[in-house]
């Protein structure tokens, strides 16, 4: 499972690399480090999708909400991942799969080992280049009219180098498929198919990682630092 990435990469470099031709932002955004599905309201993070003919770059929570959801958001099961292995066989997956489609924009993301209150950070990355991950999204109103845009990550299987450290992780989407990931009228089982089969064989670079990102609401440059590098902090706390 994933449970948090980060995005370095500019807001500029993000539309160039998705080739996005509009924003559609409800705030402003910057390269963020620390990155969970617990933190909400204020913390959206871009979002690749297509409508129409044009793509389009949106801020949406990293914790999916099918627009059929009806229920208290305390009663959403664990929904910021989603199985490859479920997508076509859920409820919860099939409206998202077949009309919410997108790009997830990262630059690595992090996994962990050990007990719990001693978890070790692993950081993934690849040369901290900007990439993909394969997502769904979705649109739900609120009791109170509020329209929310939302989003999970797909998972699948581990690379023999991932697997070393977790037994899942994110799904990331090679280039060459994020036109047909995001048309509505090809198959998606065929593309996820093809990107989890060129996973395997993906070189991913690995590094244990500042624990002081193990604290979800720390936001910094510091949880990237491979453990043993000097740890000055800038980063700060949320509350």
């Amino acid at each position: 499972m994933c449970g948090r990435y980060s995005n370095e990469a500019e807001f500029s470099d993000i539309r160039l690399r998705f080739e996005v031709t509009r924003a559609e932002l409800i705030g402003p955004w910057v390269p963020t480090y620390n990155i969970s599905p617990t933190r909400v309201g204020g913390f959206e993070q871009p979002i690749v999708v297509l409508e129409g003919n044009e793509r389009v770059v949106r801020l949406a929570r990293w914790w999916l909400i099918p627009s059929f959801w009806s229920k208290p958001l305390k009663a959403l099961p664990t929904s910021f991942n989603a199985r490859m292995e479920e997508l076509g066989t859920k409820r919860f997956w099939s409206e998202p799969l077949r009309n919410g489609r997108c790009l997830v924009p990262a630059t690595g993301w992090r996994e962990f080992t050990g007990a719990t209150g001693h978890k070790r950070p692993h950081h993934f990355h690849f040369d901290h280049q900007l990439f993909a991950f394969a997502g769904v999204s979705s649109e739900w109103q609120s009791p109170e009219g509020e329209t929310v845009q939302s989003f999970a990550i797909i998972t699948t299987e581990p690379s023999p180098l991932a697997r070393v450290i977790h037994d899942r992780m994110p799904l990331v989407m090679p280039s060459e498929h994020y036109a047909e990931w995001l048309e509505p009228a090809t198959d998606p089982q065929r593309i996820l198919e093809l990107a989890a089969q060129k996973a395997q064989s993906t070189p991913i670079q690995i590094y244990a990682s500042n624990p002081i990102g193990n604290n979800s609401r720390y936001e910094g440059p510091e949880v990237l630092q491979a453990v043993g590098e000097a740890r000055g902090v800038t980063g700060k706390l949320f509350k």
